[in-house]
């Protein structure tokens, strides 16, 4: 019995450890390094390039992305962090779309798929978003299937299926293999308070979209780090609880998509040390 104590004992300390030398990996959406080459007036291997220097190892695209720039990201070392499709369960069933995504994932060694599942119209009946629900979980059960991880992000907008708590509760009732991409700043543009929702979906949060703002209502994104979201609390308490996933920076409109990185692949890695436990 000592034996085994003595053996629990070290694998709780080894976990501990582990948790606190965590690093936040990083991504960036394939989109922002597009923005970077065109602001800067730079190709976009080059703009891809400055991204990876900068300590930036993973990568979010759309299922719609050419073959080029995916050979391209695959030379420059870029992991495979999430691929994003528009699927518009909305609107009714769509196999060939799904079939694009899901033949997408297997050619290029995807794991995880965010969905983005349409809008729904003002003054939805219950039937619809009851239907929408099992149309999305019809798709993730064939997806399951085929090995690959199906989520969807707090969406911020009213009219989304996957907009705030209430309906994430839903569509993850309908669907338990329906996983969670969580979204700094949408949870805080739908009026909830961060913290407790990611306690409340931590066990689904397969993917993390840090994003910062200004303000509630205000859709402009700032630099990871310089807003009013709490980004040392939520890597912090996601690395600790074991999180080993992506984080994905996201400022789509920033004036300077080049410097916004910059700040905020700084901010982020800033958090590790902060979050380390102090000897007194």
């Amino acid at each position: 019995m000592k034996i085994i104590n003595h053996w629990t004992l070290l694998t709780v300390l080894c976990f501990m450890v582990l948790q606190a030398d965590a690093q936040p990996r990083i991504s960036i959406f394939f989109d922002h390094v597009s923005e970077i080459a065109r602001q800067e007036h730079i190709s976009v291997r080059e703009a891809a390039e400055r991204v990876r220097q900068l300590g930036v190892e993973g990568i979010d695209v759309r299922v719609t992305m050419s073959e080029p720039e995916l050979a391209m990201l695959d030379s420059l070392g870029f992991q495979n962090a999430s691929a994003i499709a528009d699927i518009n369960f909305v609107k009714g069933e769509q196999p060939e779309l799904e079939r694009q995504a899901l033949d997408f994932m297997k050619r290029h060694g995807y794991k995880r798929l965010l969905i983005i599942p349409g809008l729904l119209p003002e003054n939805a009946s219950p039937q619809l978003m009851e239907a929408v629900c099992q149309r999305i979980a019809a798709f993730v059960k064939d997806a399951c299937k085929e090995g690959f991880d199906v989520m969807v992000e707090d969406y911020d907008n009213p009219r989304s299926p996957c907009y705030n708590t209430q309906t994430l509760d839903l569509l993850f009732a309908a669907s338990p293999e329906l996983n969670h991409v969580f979204d700094t700043g949408n949870y805080l543009f739908c009026g909830e308070d961060v913290m407790t929702a990611l306690r409340h979906f931590r066990q689904r949060i397969h993917h993390v979209h840090l994003k910062d703002r200004k303000a509630q209502r205000d859709n402009a994104s700032l630099p990871i780090g310089t807003g009013v979201m709490p980004l040392k609390e939520v890597v912090g308490e996601l690395l600790r609880s074991g999180y080993d996933g992506w984080f994905t920076i996201e400022h789509f409109g920033a004036p300077s998509q080049l410097q916004y990185t910059i700040q905020s692949v700084s901010n982020i890695q800033a958090t590790q040390a902060q979050s380390q436990p102090t000897n007194r």
